[in-house]
């Protein structure tokens, strides 16, 4: 049962991108930000209430700045760059964390990185080369887009946020530091929003049609917010290797689902990009010593919200 919850899970989080990508035909990219954080800030803090609130908790500073990362930044970045490239390559390139992850981990958390690791890191970056170069007449990965850059730059930022929780979230209760992410990201990020509301380069989401508004409240409300609930109670029973591999669903369901729903073309070079990067992240953590890193990186994602411990 609990394997099953956490596929339910991974399946909301890949469809996530999907139904971003259509919610944006009705909403200016910074709106859509402000409704899913808002959506999955209020149903956090429904479940927190009827759960009960729990002690122990670091300062408001700690979660403000766990929250910038993400969810601010790194869905910030993923809505932000699906305006210019596809809900396909979107899918793929989120993939991508788990390599930031190592690597930062090393950087700043003297992790160690095996050498099965380094060859999984090797074929993450080239299957992201691959993903968007479908003519090697104009250079290797020439067909890389902004969009597809601002998407990486919202998986380096969760990866960040990776790094910057993991002294803080054993401690912590996930659901009250999640809450509170959520809270505080959806403060910093409302007052972004005003001024294109004010400039006229985003409308008020007053004439937005309703298909759109339960696309949006989807992703933030079920995708984002009961996803957490779902495998923060998985997690609890099944070895975070088994949870890592069933994490792994997350792209490919956002590609199968980005095909059904918006007609999305799939190319020889997002299945050879989507092999590379997953064959590199199953990689890696191979060793005993990895393990502990691996294990801990589910702890944090307990309090991250989209892959939760």
């Amino acid at each position: 049962m609990n394997r099953v919850l956490l596929i339910v899970a991974a399946v909301g989080w890949g469809a996530a991108t999907t139904a971003t990508k259509y919610a944006l035909d009705g909403f200016g990219p910074l709106t859509l930000l402000v409704v899913k954080l808002a959506a999955a800030t209020a149903v956090l803090w429904a479940v927190l209430l009827l759960r009960g609130r729990r002690d122990g908790a670091p300062g408001p500073w700690r979660f403000a700045l766990l929250g910038l990362f993400e969810p601010a930044l790194a869905y910030g970045g993923l809505t932000l760059g699906l305006t210019f490239t596809t809900a396909t390559n979107a899918s793929l390139l989120g993939a991508t964390e788990s390599a930031f992850v190592l690597v930062l981990a090393a950087m700043f958390l003297k992790e160690r990185i095996r050498s099965r690791s380094v060859l999984g890191l090797v074929l993450a970056l080239l299957g992201v080369l691959v993903l968007d170069g479908g003519s090697f007449g104009n250079g290797f990965g020439s067909g890389f887009n902004a969009g597809d850059l601002i998407v990486l730059g919202g998986s380096l930022a969760a990866a960040v946020y990776v790094t910057l929780a993991a002294r803080t979230a054993p401690g912590v209760d996930a659901l009250t530091m999640t809450t509170y992410q959520f809270t505080y990201a959806t403060a910093l990020v409302l007052p972004l929003a005003l001024w294109p509301w004010m400039s006229g380069r985003e409308p008020l989401p007053t004439g937005v049609a309703a298909p759109y508004w339960l696309a949006a409240i989807f992703v933030g409300g079920v995708c984002f917010a009961l996803g957490f609930v779902l495998y923060n109670h998985a997690i609890r029973h099944i070895p975070a290797g088994t949870a890592g591999v069933i994490l792994n669903m997350v792209p490919v369901i956002g590609v199968m689902t980005a095909v059904a729903f918006l007609g999305e073309a799939l190319t020889v070079w997002h299945v050879a990009g989507a092999a590379l990067v997953v064959a590199g992240i199953m990689l890696f953590p191979a060793v005993k010593g990895e393990k502990r890193a691996e294990a801990r990186t589910h702890r944090v994602r307990a309090s991250a919200f989209t892959r939760t411990d």
